[in-house]
């Protein structure tokens, strides 16, 4: 889920970028529109090889009134139908079909967000500013894939793209530090009892380690975490901007620059996107760990 997210979110940003274009005027850019659709396709068929039976990943289409999945597979597929019909057909009513892309990729992006965001066991995945991050990192990395395709375009646009970092900077932050203070219910909570009531278990529930301790109850080192985040803001947002601005330093080698500062920025974007998953905390952890002491402390 990790690559995933990072390549689809990317792909999915750049179709975002060529739309809006398109919708301003400007002329379909079919090798961006064509690289952002290989983008989402990788991150796409990575999410099915986690699949215990990849042949029924058609099911997904078929929820689409419950499931925030099905919807990312559908706005998922209509977008690269349209991206499609840009590359096939680039002058079909470009500024209408431009603004359809645009739509349907942040859709894509979004239900991607929901899809975590809709989980209330996961608290740390329920914090309001999830989506958004979701939303302005593919943004963001979209920027810099369309910097790549285009090192050209002006010195405008890498400026741009390294004053961009500040907006999910600034989130991711936020972000991390709501996380930080945030705690699962007390056992007595859980069981309805006064805070004050002690609840400790009688046995453990397992003899041996099992798939909810490896996948939900997984404890992060407060070392490790705080060295991963400072590698994470570093890498996506620190020296993928540096990469950016030195193009407009040493303009003949643009395109050498460009795509250092996009392979930064993945790089910082999957190990912000393993972070996210490994700092998730299930509630399933009160019944593994009955001790409030020990479900609530961070090591």
């Amino acid at each position: 889920m990790i690559i995933f997210s990072t390549l689809s979110g990317t792909g999915f940003g750049a179709l975002a970028w060529a739309g809006l274009e398109m919708l301003s005027g400007a002329p379909p850019q079919r090798h961006i529109v064509l690289a952002g659709a290989i983008m989402a396709i990788l991150g796409l068929l990575s999410s099915v090889t986690h699949l215990g039976k990849p042949w029924r990943a058609w099911r997904a289409f078929t929820q689409v009134r419950s499931s925030w999945l099905s919807r990312e597979a559908w706005a998922a597929v209509a977008s690269l139908a349209l991206a499609a019909l840009i590359i096939v057909l680039p002058t079909l009513s470009p500024a209408l079909v431009g603004a359809l892309l645009l739509a349907c990729s942040v859709l894509t992006v979004l239900c991607t967000a929901m899809i975590y965001h809709s989980l209330p066991p996961v608290p740390a995945w329920t914090i309001a500013s999830v989506p958004a991050i979701f939303m302005t990192l593919a943004v963001y990395s979209g920027g810099y894939l369309v910097l790549l395709l285009d090192p050209r375009r002006g010195y405008d646009w890498p400026v741009f793209c390294a004053l961009l970092a500040i907006i999910p900077a600034t989130q991711k932050l936020r972000y991390w530090r709501v996380l930080d203070a945030q705690t699962l219910p007390t056992a007595s909570a859980a069981l309805g009892l006064s805070a004050d009531s002690k609840v400790a278990a009688f046995e453990a529930p397992h003899t041996q380690t099992n798939y909810l301790l490896h996948e939900m109850v997984f404890k992060l080192a407060r070392r490790h975490r705080l060295r991963l985040r400072r590698i994470s803001v570093l890498l996506a947002f620190v020296l993928a901007p540096v990469a950016a601005l030195s193009m407009l330093i040493v303009p003949q080698y643009g395109s050498e620059l460009a795509a250092l500062g996009l392979l930064l920025l993945l790089a910082g974007l999957m190990v912000e996107r393993w972070l996210f998953f490994a700092e998730a905390r299930h509630l399933v952890e009160r019944y593994y760990v009955p001790s409030d002491s020990a479900a609530n402390a961070r090591p």
